[in-house]
Formats: structure tokens, sequence, C-alpha cells
């Protein structure tokens, strides 16, 4: 019984991590093309994805420490010592939809990276742009006097001496 309903929510985990990593295709696809609305309704639809595959993850994890207290097991047992109180056929399969959980979410992992870091490229480059095309507001300015300015949009006095 146990072994069955483990199997149900590995699937349904799985199931939801390659919905998951599809959503974030998409996702980098419309950052891409810098299509902002697309974004925020990919975003707003993984929010409800991972709050989904929270709620797997914690009913995967209950019924893993139930099946290890009914079979003696350690609390911090490693699934796989579990799996191998199964009979034969279901360990099999344990094993296979436990692995390719690991694989699927080293996937998102790596998309997840991947647009991370073209966003935050992004962001500095552009930001260093603007540094250059507006230096007044880069940093910290000071008076002829030597105090501490604000920077704001005003014109600056390079050079009184022409």
């Amino acid at each position: 019984m146990r072994a069955e309903e483990i199997r149900t929510t590995l699937t349904e985990e799985a199931e939801l991590l390659m919905e998951f990593g599809e959503r974030e295709q998409e996702l980098q696809q419309a950052v891409l093309r810098r299509d902002w609305p697309s974004v925020d309704a990919h975003v707003a639809a993984m929010v409800e994805q991972s709050r989904r595959f929270v709620r797997l993850d914690e009913r995967r994890h209950e019924l893993i420490a139930g099946a290890k207290a009914d079979m003696g097991l350690r609390p911090e047992a490693p699934f796989g010592e579990l799996v191998d109180r199964f009979p034969e056929a279901d360990r099999q399969e344990l094993h296979a939809l436990f692995r390719s959980l690991q694989v699927l979410v080293l996937k998102v992992k790596s998309m997840t990276r991947s647009i991370d870091s073209y966003v935050r490229g992004s962001l500095r480059a552009a930001h260093d742009v603007l540094g250059e095309v507006f230096p007044d507001q880069k940093g910290t300015l000071y008076s002829r006097r030597g105090r501490r300015m604000h920077a704001d949009g005003r014109a600056m006095v390079v050079d009184r001496h022409l």
C-alpha cells in the first residue's frame, strides 16, 4: 500500500516538474522577446505550480517517513534503503521514478540559473550604460565648497573659463 502511494506521489511530482520546466522555457522566451505581460502571466502560473509542488513534496516526505516507521527504519535512513525493503517489482519502479525526479530537478535548476544569469547580465549592462549616459546621477556629488549634493538632473558647470 505504501509503495503504491509513494509511486503515485513521485509520478505526480515528476509530471508537475515537467510542466514547470515547459512553463519555464516559455518564460525564458518571453524574457528574450521582452514580452513583459507574458512574463507576468508565466510567473503567476509558476507560483501556483510551485505551491502545488510543495504540497506534493510534503506529502511524499510524510509517506516516506510513515513507511520507514512501519518497516522499523530510522527516520534519517536513505530513500534507497527503504525502497530495498519493498518487493522487487515495486523496487525497480520506485528507484526509476526517484532518479527521474532528481534529473528533472537538475534540469529545472539549470533553466532557472540560465534565466537568472541572462536577467542579471541585462540589468548590469543597462545600469552601466545609464551610468555612462547620466554620470551626474551615478554616485555622490560635491558642491564647489565640498558639501555633499544630491544627484539630480540639473546641468553641471564643468569649466567656467572658455
